[in-house]
């Protein structure tokens, strides 16, 4: 049985997020309160989010390895996971508030849509890593495992898919520079 105290806190904290996002819906849409990101050097600023995301990248691609390795848990994943999401959208949002001109719009647009990919590619991820959590915590015949497996099998291709696209929308992107 919970405690009081442990049911209060949890209440507490579920009237707290409820609260949170009706708040959304009481903010005025008409005001002036839209955020404006402003960017004088379009060609560095793209260069500095494609650093960005290559770190990012590159982050999630080692955690996951480790992840398929057995060296982090799925628990650890979804952590790194979940952060690596943050930071990507918040690139998207930056992208797509910049106000560049028209001669940079084919290259931010498409950027964007690689940072959409990327964010594709770690949703597969934990998807994969959900997976190989049910594995390891429900107990399972034979069976069960080899179509655990057979689901990771197919799954994992498609993470590497989702990373190649991110890469030609990447360089497609670099094409479109003026």
């Amino acid at each position: 049985m919970a405690s009081k105290k442990g049911l209060g806190i949890t209440i507490a904290i579920l009237v707290g997020v409820v609260a949170a996002s009706f708040s959304v819906y009481l903010i005025p849409e008409n005001m002036d309160t839209e955020m404006k990101f402003v960017v004088s050097d379009f060609e560095k600023y793209l260069d500095d989010v494609d650093e960005k995301t290559s770190m990012l990248s590159t982050g999630v691609e080692e955690s996951f390895g480790d992840l398929m390795n057995h060296e982090l848990s799925p628990e650890e994943y979804f952590v790194t996971a979940n952060i690596t999401q943050q930071q990507v959208n918040s690139l998207i949002i930056e992208l797509t508030l910049s106000g560049e001109p028209q001669e940079w719009t084919a290259s931010y647009k498409t950027y964007v849509g690689a940072l959409k990919k990327l964010n594709e590619q770690i949703r597969e991820t934990v998807i994969v890593a959900n997976l190989m959590n049910e594995i390891n915590s429900i107990d399972c015949d034979e069976e069960c495992i080899d179509s655990m497996d057979r689901r990771l099998n197919e799954l994992i291709p498609k993470v590497y898919e989702l990373r190649a696209e991110s890469l030609d929308l990447i360089e497609k992107s670099n094409n479109f520079r003026p």
